[in-house]
């Protein structure tokens, strides 16, 4: 005789009871979520469970350690979840950066309020972040503002299109078509003996000669006071 399970049974034993459904509730989701949201995506048989019944199972499982409770956000309800508010600022973190790198100013800007009190905890989870390798700090790309934060590295080419940009414009003053400085560039690039530090090594030594040759001979001491007096005589 083959033998009959009670599905009915087997749903509502104790070994899944309100709490281990609601924790299995919590462990798929990606964030945390309120007692309404928990009870509808409860099994069938516990979303009969009153919203008070089932806050106050998840806070006894706060009690015991097992959940976090974080703070109410765009409800009157609290929120729960099985992961702590590091986890929580981390995924915070990636959602917001997909529209693109941000500085730090901005990138707080657009979190809620209660993920960056303490600020110190906030910008600790982000360093972590950029140490791990899951963001990228992004150079500032002019005189103002900071370091900015990004899901992908820095492109060279967002940095070097802004200097090529004014360094085309003076060479154009001087004469220069764009063309010419184009075909220069690439000419340059294409060079095997060209290197920026050796170009970096020139500029440097010729602005060097230069100073040295518009710079005015020594004074001396005498010659100081002499011009003293003459100034106080006049």
């Amino acid at each position: 005789m083959t033998p009959t399970i009670d599905h009915k049974a087997a749903e509502t034993s104790p070994a899944t009871d309100l709490a281990t459904a609601a924790l299995a509730v919590l462990a798929a989701s990606s964030g945390p979520l309120t007692v309404s949201k928990i009870r509808a995506k409860l099994q069938a048989p516990f979303r009969s469970a009153s919203l008070e019944e089932l806050t106050d199972t998840l806070q006894r499982q706060v009690a015991a350690s097992v959940l976090v409770q974080y703070p109410k956000y765009r409800s009157q309800q609290d929120r729960f979840w099985d992961r702590p508010m590091e986890a929580h600022l981390a995924n915070l973190f990636r959602e917001t950066l997909e529209e693109g790198p941000l500085g730090w100013t901005e990138l707080r800007r657009k979190l809620p309020a209660y993920a960056v009190d303490p600020l110190t905890r906030a910008e600790a989870v982000l360093m972590e972040l950029v140490a791990q390798g899951v963001l990228y700090r992004h150079p500032r790309t002019g005189k103002r503002g900071g370091d900015r934060f990004g899901l992908q590295p820095p492109d060279a080419k967002d940095y070097l299109r802004p200097e090529l940009s004014a360094v085309f414009c003076d060479l154009q003053q001087l004469g220069f078509s764009e063309p010419q400085l184009r075909a220069a560039a690439l000419e340059l690039l294409h060079d095997e003996e060209w290197s920026p530090t050796e170009a970096a090594e020139t500029s440097s030594g010729q602005q060097l000669e230069g100073a040295q040759a518009a710079s005015p001979a020594p004074v001396s001491a005498g010659q100081e006071a002499l011009a003293h007096e003459e100034a106080q005589a006049n």
